[in-house]
């Protein structure tokens, strides 16, 4: 038995790596919006690629996982803009 090929999955992950490494150097707003945008790609290239291609990113049927990935990147792109971070008094 052989594990599964993770396919185009190795692009999204450099972004995610970036995000969090953003937020480790107290850069959250920053990097609230590159994790958003970690998902919309993910879910890009899950819309446009075969199952074939998509490897990692095929967890469910492409419409769940499109809009799973899509619906989570625009609440995480709207929760990172109204987020207040200045210090309290």
């Amino acid at each position: 038995m052989t594990a599964p090929k993770l396919g185009w999955w190795w692009v999204a992950t450099p972004v995610l790596l970036a995000g969090l490494v953003l937020f480790a150097l107290d850069r959250p707003r920053l990097g609230g919006f590159v994790l958003a945008g970690c998902l919309g790609l993910a879910a890009v290239l899950r819309l446009v690629l075969p199952p074939s291609a998509s490897g990692g990113l095929v967890v469910r049927s492409r419409a769940v996982d499109v809009g799973t990935m899509a619906l989570l990147g625009g609440a995480l792109f709207v929760i990172t803009a109204v987020l207040d971070l200045r210090p309290l008094r």
